[in-house]
């Protein structure tokens, strides 16, 4: 099991998990932009920060099981960024239902005054000079 308890193994020094490979170049050099290198670091340590409190519980966490969690944690982050992406599209079409909406409103509210004042001169004419058939 890849989960091991504290008492039956040393810890062992967590420091390697996060360095890149030394052939990697860094975020910058592979084209990313500097906001991507500093989510990056955001997201280590946040990494970091959950391992650090399983640890605490004693749970001692091997490389393996810390970068499938690194990998989950960055997965998880590329799908909520591309449903941000999605959330403009989705806003525009409903403001563009919106607008719709009301322009047949004001389309139908238009076609019915005009009947209404139709109506009503059919009335007034027909009380004035009563209803000749």
């Amino acid at each position: 099991m890849a989960l091991r308890s504290s008492s039956s193994t040393p810890r062992r020094d967590l420091g390697n998990r996060d360095s890149p490979p030394a052939d990697s170049p860094s975020p910058t050099s592979q084209g990313g932009s500097g906001n991507e290198a500093k989510a990056d670091v955001a997201r280590m340590t946040e990494v970091e920060h959950l391992l650090a409190d399983l640890e605490k519980q004693g749970v001692e966490i091997n490389d393996k099981i810390a970068s499938i969690i690194d990998d989950e944690v960055a997965r998880i982050k590329a799908e909520a960024e591309r449903e941000n992406t999605k959330r403009p599209k989705m806003n525009m079409r409903l403001l563009l239902d919106g607008a719709a909406a009301v322009a047949l409103g004001l389309i139908m509210w238009v076609e019915f005054y005009e009947l209404h004042v139709a109506l009503s001169k059919k009335v007034l004419l027909a009380i004035l000079f009563g209803n000749k058939k």
